[in-house]
This record gives structure tokens, sequence and C-alpha cells, in this order.
């Protein structure tokens, strides 16, 4: 027998039989379903805040190359024509004229705004054509999500900065 004693052979049988209630207590259950809750909510935060992050990073995206397709429109005279964006709440409107009020509507191009983004400061931006410089005054358009925001500068000669 390979035990040193049959005292503890017999210990051993008695682990082994079903003598011993097996399972798990309710306190040790709900420990650990406290411990997922826990988890699981730090891991919801850490997912929405990459959310509005990816969102904002990519609405700043969207608009700088709304911003560039204006300008070298302008640049390029494109349909010998200045070429413009206005900002609103819907969204971006790409539009041909010397301003949104005496635009050319049938080149219009409205591209939708991400619904969690919101906009701020310069509303319409016009760039002249061939030199693909601001007939508008310079600013800046900030881009905000609540948490963060992005500046966006346009200068009088037409260069933009994010």
């Amino acid at each position: 027998m390979p035990f040193l004693s049959s005292r503890l052979y017999i210990s051993f049988l008695k682990v082994l039989s079903n003598d011993f209630k097996k399972g798990f207590s309710l306190i040790e259950l709900l420990v650990v379903v406290a411990i997922i809750v826990v988890i699981s909510g730090l891991g919801l935060f850490v997912g929405l805040d990459f959310y509005k992050t990816y969102a904002l990073s990519s609405e700043r995206d969207i608009v700088v190359s709304i911003f560039m397709k204006a300008r070298n429109r302008a640049a390029n005279n494109f349909n010998e024509s200045r070429h413009g964006i206005y900002i609103n709440s819907d969204g971006y409107t790409v539009f041909q004229g010397s301003s949104y009020a005496s635009r050319n509507q049938t080149y219009d191009e409205l591209i939708k705004r991400i619904n969690s983004v919101t906009s701020s400061g310069l509303q319409e931006i016009v760039f002249e054509q061939l030199t693909g410089n601001l007939t508008t005054s310079a600013g800046d358009v900030m881009l905000s999500n609540g948490v963060k925001s992005i500046n966006i500068s346009l200068n009088s000669e037409g260069r933009i900065n994010w």
C-alpha cells in the first residue's frame, strides 16, 4: 500500500466519495457575478469613449476633405466659378457660386453630418477661382462631441490646418 497510514487512506477515500456536498454557495456565485458586472461596466465606458473619439476624428477627416474639394474646384476653375461650403445643422453643402445665397443649386452636394458631432465657427466658406484664396473671412471651424473638440483653421490664402 503506497499510503503511510490507514488513517490517511481512509481520509483520501472520503474525499473521493460522494459524502461531501459539491457545488458553489450563493455567496460565491454573487461574488463572481459582481466581478463580471464591474469588468463589463468598465469595458462599456471604454468602448463608448473609443466610439466618440473615432466619430470625431472621422468627421474631421470628412470636413477637411470637403474643404479641399471646394478649394480644388475653385483653383482649377471648374465651371469658371467660385466654390464654397455651407455648414448647417443637417450637414455640409458644397456649392458653386460667389455665396450660398446666390449659388447655382444644380451643382449642390449635401454631405450629412454624424449626429453625435456638432460644429461651430464659420458657416460659409467661399474659395476664389484660380487662386483658391478665401473670399470670405478667415477663421476656424470647431468640431465637438461633447467631450473633446477639434479645431480646423482656414487662412486667407485658403490653407487648411487641422
